[in-house]
């Protein structure tokens, strides 16, 4: 039976037949994190009308922007436009627990959007120190190409007492630790964002990226399909920029979402690394911080 399935993950990804054995088991939560966004201008909206229109059986909807991000990030920014910077961690997991999630739970989180947006909400949970926690490989997309289960009915959860918070300062990174990295020769940068936001070829107020930054944006994890690429694909991608598994790396994009996907491929691949959560929402705010172009 699948309530009898053993819930021990087999990595930071899982793929759809590992889940869908297991849809039943009640220790088990199911994420939609869909967050929809218009690349053009930034602005972001709640994935909830998608969530609707179908999702996988057992699935909850929970909104990254409105639950699980500090509003006082958005102070300054164009209407829309997010920071999604992490709130306090008894807030976040009073926010999860309304969905069910506790200590005991094990999660797994998917998006209609590549990825990135449920890898948000994985590294959200292992930087509160819950483990329990992976990506559906391929996403809603995949799941739904391989004609597994669907459903437009919304699952009735009971609320779980709330996840213990045991903060992970490896998995974070602030301001200061990506302003002491640039001349520390054994962390690497890594923007996430396409070549062109890299190289300061968008009509932003601050275009550019971190000093000493490499690239690898987030689409470069993925193969055509959506899944993330193969361990050696990956190990190779990084290599190429300076990151293998001896490195430290720290992730960041325009506001720590690309980014996390980013994380979530070097995890695979075994590599020491955090996301600095601020990410050019904060570093470009202060005049002071330094860009470089080109």
């Amino acid at each position: 039976m699948s309530t009898a399935m053993d819930l021990t993950l087999p990595g930071n990804v899982v793929d759809g037949d590992w889940l869908q054995a297991r849809l039943e088991h009640p220790d088990l939560r199911i994420v939609d994190a869909t967050v929809v966004l218009d690349p053009s201008s930034w602005e972001a909206n709640s994935g909830r009308a998608r969530y609707e229109q179908g999702h996988i059986p057992g699935a909850t909807f929970v909104d990254l922007i409105a639950e699980l991000s500090d509003p006082a990030g958005d102070e300054g920014l164009p209407e829309g436009v997010h920071a999604y910077q992490l709130p306090p961690a008894e807030q976040v997991a009073a926010a999860l627990a309304r969905h069910g999630i506790g200590d005991a739970t094990t999660v797994i989180a998917y998006d209609t959007a590549g990825g990135m947006w449920a890898a948000r909400l994985w590294w959200t949970l292992r930087v509160l120190g819950h483990e329990q926690v992976a990506v559906l490989d391929g996403g809603w997309e995949r799941w739904r190409a391989q004609g597994r289960p669907q459903t437009t009915a919304e699952p009735r959860i009971a609320p779980a007492s709330p996840l213990t918070p045991r903060w992970q300062p490896g998995l974070y990174a602030s301001k200061e630790d990506v302003t002491r990295a640039i001349d520390d020769q054994g962390t690497v940068l890594v923007n996430a964002l396409w070549p062109e936001q890299f190289r300061g070829e968008v009509p932003l107020e601050r275009p550019g990226r971190i000093p000493g930054s490499v690239n690898v944006p987030f689409s470069d994890v993925l193969d055509d399909d959506g899944t993330l690429r193969d361990l050696d694909a990956l190990r190779a991608r990084f290599a190429a920029e300076g990151v293998d598994e001896g490195a430290k790396a720290i992730t960041y994009c325009g506001g720590g979402i690309a980014a996390s996907l980013g994380a979530l491929a070097l995890a695979e691949l075994g590599v020491d690394v955090a996301l600095y959560d601020g990410s050019l929402t904060e570093w470009t705010a202060d005049p002071q911080a330094p860009l470089e172009t080109g």
